[in-house]
């Protein structure tokens, strides 16, 4: 074997090495940028004290500085203008809903109750767990209501309104699982492209030699 060809081919394998890695970080960087973000009000952490509390049934207007996903937390032990309230940990069946100032628009809470997802404050007398989930996608001031299912007016209950932290851990998870998938899949493709292309300069250089 001569020594051009060797150099050659150590050329053709470089570059396929290149190629690979050049996929690989394009994908995730296209997976970053370019893939639906999961809703998620971004980086948040959740402050008790900046969640918005209403008294069920009832409605408040609230503000929403960025778009993203909300939770609508049961509070079965709170404080609200120094009236406690202490309901038990399972939560009754709610109509939950925003309605925006400026549009009209109607958005509707999803249930999204996991018995886990809780919080609590440092004297224990705020104990809150997620209920139910709404995405925003337009920032600005709604209208928040929320009531019973059967339209009862008693007992009174407590719910408050804010960032949605599972969400975020979905987000995070997807994006970064997603890149990883994509640069295998990026990766994949450009190995077998690359490896075709190794064939078939392989080939053709070996047809040229019969042929001398």
């Amino acid at each position: 074997m001569n020594i051009k060809n060797v150099k050659n081919r150590r050329w053709v394998y470089a570059f396929a090495g290149l190629a690979l890695t050049l996929v690989c970080l394009l994908t995730t960087v296209v997976v970053y940028q370019r893939f639906p973000n999961l809703p998620g009000a971004l980086e948040e952490q959740l402050d008790i004290d900046e969640l918005t509390q209403l008294v069920v049934p009832g409605s408040v207007d609230i503000d929403f500085a960025k778009s993203g996903a909300y939770g609508v937390y049961y509070e079965y032990r709170s404080v609200v203008n120094d009236a406690q309230y202490d309901t038990g940990k399972q939560p009754p069946s709610l109509i939950c809903s925003l309605t925006s100032k400026t549009t009209g628009a109607r958005i509707n809470a999803v249930p999204d109750f996991v018995e886990k997802n809780t919080y609590r404050s440092k004297d224990q007398q705020r104990v809150g767990v997620l209920l139910m989930s709404m995405a925003i996608d337009n920032p600005g001031r709604y209208n928040f209501m929320c009531q019973y299912g059967d339209d009862r007016a008693q007992p009174k209950i407590v719910v408050a309104v804010g960032p949605n932290l599972m969400w975020e851990f979905f987000n995070s998870f997807a994006k970064i699982g997603g890149s990883f998938l994509c640069g295998a899949a990026g990766l994949f493709l450009a190995g077998f492209v690359g490896l075709f292309a190794v064939v078939f300069i392989a080939v053709k250089r070996n047809q040229t030699m019969i042929k001398q």
